[in-house]
């Protein structure tokens, strides 16, 4: 099985997005998602088509295909003028995932259930703000691909529930793989219980995780079961992009070409 092997930009922070592409292209790599949200910028929605175009270009003239933006989202808004910002900043970043050219775009549903709010509330404000959304994705023809992210994020059968009950087709999951172990939640679960039609994207990120210490490594240095993750993904019939995302102590670079060799070695 050959994969096609991106990576997201936000290992490398507040780095120029051109600068970017020139060490994604050293190592290698032929997709990139650009993060869409600070201190990254990326991808911007303050980018006129011209610009768009022109980083586009740059990017392909490198041998880089741009793959998926990821904005910056939380909808669990209960207010009903916040639930509007929320819902208008999701259909302006489809809107610009379609200047991108690109089908994927990665949001967060929300980190925490708020003090004061129940599961099921927070399940519900979601929901509200997703099925206005992705009405609109659908139109565009842009999937939305909810990132496993926080600890209500990364709630399987929370996850579960928001995306049966906007019932879109244009809605799944971004399979972080060490969000999910490091709350708790096997990936290789996730995987079966949401169905390998419904991971749109891939984080594959990796930690070391144990009962003293936990920290972000390497892909192939850390706890989780690579192996077993990519054959999960391979029986169920994903097609998309294999995107690492490194959130390791060494210089990004580093990480990135380790996890590339590893996963190579597979």
């Amino acid at each position: 099985m050959e994969l096609k092997l991106a990576a997201n930009t936000w290992c490398y922070k507040a780095m120029p997005k051109n600068e970017v592409i020139d060490h994604l292209a050293a190592l290698g790599l032929k997709g990139v998602e650009l993060i869409q949200h600070g201190p990254c910028h990326h991808a911007d929605l303050l980018f006129t088509k011209a610009e768009i175009a022109a980083q586009i270009e740059y990017a392909q003239s490198k041998g880089i295909e741009v793959v998926a933006i990821s904005p910056g989202t939380d909808f669990l808004k209960f207010d009903d003028d916040e639930a509007r910002q929320m819902i208008e900043h999701v259909i302006a970043t489809t809107e610009l995932a379609v200047r991108y050219g690109v089908s994927v775009s990665r949001i967060f549903s929300g980190g925490r259930v708020p003090e004061g709010r129940t599961f099921d509330e927070c399940v519900a404000a979601v929901v509200r703000c997703l099925k206005v959304g992705c009405e609109h994705a659908e139109d565009r023809g842009v999937k939305l691909a909810i990132e496993s992210h926080g600890k209500f994020g990364c709630d399987l059968d929370g996850m579960y529930r928001i995306i049966d009950e906007v019932g879109s087709p244009n809605l799944g999951m971004t399979l972080d793989t060490s969000n999910f172990f490091v709350n708790g939640v096997d990936p290789i679960a996730a995987i079966e219980k949401l169905g390998a039609d419904r991971v749109f994207h891939t984080h594959l990120k990796d930690s070391f995780v144990s009962e003293d210490e936990r920290y972000g490594t390497a892909v192939g240095e850390g706890s989780l079961d690579f192996p077993g993750i990519l054959a999960a993904l391979k029986e169920g019939g994903f097609e998309g992009w294999y995107c690492l995302e490194y959130e390791g102590k060494e210089d990004p670079d580093l990480g990135l070409k380790k996890g590339i060799d590893y996963l190579a070695s597979l």
